[in-house]
């Protein structure tokens, strides 16, 4: 049952059962405190009454009433003074109002014959109620004597009656609150967790649809890599046949590699580990070096900033020309030469920009242009991959930027906004 809870919950009731526990034992200490306390000052005030009433019994002279009454004169409070005689029970002196029953009964007072004490009773004089009673023997010449002195216990109860009661009220009130907190903390502890946890599903949701995907993708090139070798195997082929077997055998290996450097790099930007090795980086020799790679009349250099004050920008050269390669591929398949690379500086970045003269993105295409094996529907059969603004996007980020892609002027706009 408790293990079906939430994780909030189960937390929340551990913790105020730990508070519930907390507050029962101070409680109880401060309870058991306040008694020992308060009976604690009532003896040290019980056994300094019975000293000063032993001490002037002893030295008192006349009929033992009158000493009592003498002894016991202007004594205040709720307390009382009774002189016994043990055998009888008789009172031979009270506190004046007292009267003459005794407190003590026959067998309190042949406990306390020989050496005293002090302890709880119930007075069977309804004004006394519960009191605490110090008693001892005291001779007087030739007569022995119980000397009682008590005090009544109703304040002390009272006092001790009023904490139970603000302890029953308190503790409850405080357990809520303290479980309200308790409730609050746990989840405002937990959120980052959740958080963490929600990332994680969706990370692992992401790994295994990359790797379906993948799975997918390396599929077809095998295939027909397979395909190809089985053919080459059973036919023979001579002369021209086999070198178009084997060019197709190639294409599909080329395919194979490709495919598999673009996973390896998509999967070091999921890990965060994507290397980047940062270098002063010329825009402007960066364009031109990339645009080497193509026809002249298909990609060219436009502009680089303003004027001919040189571009630069702290990044990793080699990853910068495979974001830029990926754009221009792209274009060049999907889209119309001429290809134009330009650079525009802007507050805190500078983007690279990648256009092209085509009918730019399909409107229900541009969200999601940069998921992996995202492809823009078009007639033209290619058979691109579409990690290749998926890569694009990753090394974007792994220099601290971002990726954005866009039409203008009837062709599309890829580029990477970067820190400048």
């Amino acid at each position: 049952m408790i293990g079906r809870l939430p994780v909030r919950l189960k937390l929340t009731l551990a913790f105020t059962i730990a508070i519930a526990a907390v507050l029962t034992a101070t409680a109880l200490f401060l309870y058991l405190r306040l008694r020992t306390e308060l009976d604690n000052r009532i003896d040290q005030s019980l056994e300094a009454r019975l000293e000063l009433v032993s001490n002037r019994l002893q030295n008192g002279s006349g009929g033992p009433r009158a000493l009592t009454r003498a002894v016991t004169r202007g004594e205040e409070g709720t307390g009382f003074v009774q002189i016994v005689l043990p055998g009888s029970r008789t009172v031979v002196g009270a506190r004046e109002g007292l009267g003459d029953e005794p407190v003590l009964d026959r067998a309190d007072l042949r406990r306390l014959a020989e050496d005293g004490g002090t302890y709880d009773l119930r007075s069977g004089q309804p004004e006394l109620g519960a009191i605490r009673v110090a008693a001892a023997p005291v001779v007087v010449g030739s007569r022995h004597y119980i000397v009682a002195v008590g005090a009544t216990l109703e304040e002390r109860n009272e006092a001790l009656s009023n904490v139970r009661t603000l302890l029953l009220i308190g503790g409850p009130v405080a357990l809520i609150l303290a479980a309200l907190t308790g409730w609050i903390v746990v989840g405002a502890a937990l959120r980052p967790v959740d958080r963490m946890l929600v990332r994680l599903e969706e990370g692992l949701r992401r790994e295994r649809t990359f790797v379906a995907d993948a799975s997918h993708e390396l599929r077809t090139p095998l295939t027909q890599l397979k395909m190809e070798l089985e053919l080459m195997r059973q036919e023979r082929p001579e002369g021209d046949e086999f070198d178009a077997a084997l060019a197709a055998a190639i294409g599909d290996t080329d395919r194979l590699s490709m495919l598999s450097e673009d996973l390896l790099v998509l999967a070091r930007a999921d890990r965060d580990r994507l290397p980047v090795n940062r270098e002063e980086v010329d825009v402007g020799k960066l364009f031109a070096a990339v645009a080497a790679r193509y026809p002249a009349e298909q990609v060219v250099v436009g502009a680089v900033g303003e004027g001919k004050q040189e571009m630069t920008i702290g990044a990793d050269l080699p990853r910068l020309e495979q974001a830029l390669g990926n754009l221009v591929d792209n274009a060049l398949a999907h889209g119309a030469p001429p290809v134009r690379l330009s650079a525009v500086r802007r507050p805190g970045t500078i983007e690279l920009h990648v256009t092209d003269a085509g009918g730019g993105f399909p409107p229900d295409f541009i969200p999601q242009a940069f998921d992996r094996f995202s492809q823009a529907s078009s007639g033209d059969g290619g058979s691109g991959t579409g990690l290749g603004l998926a890569i694009v996007r990753a090394i974007a980020e792994a220099h601290g930027g971002t990726a954005a892609v866009g039409n203008r002027d009837g062709g599309a706009d890829v580029w990477l906004a970067l820190p400048a």
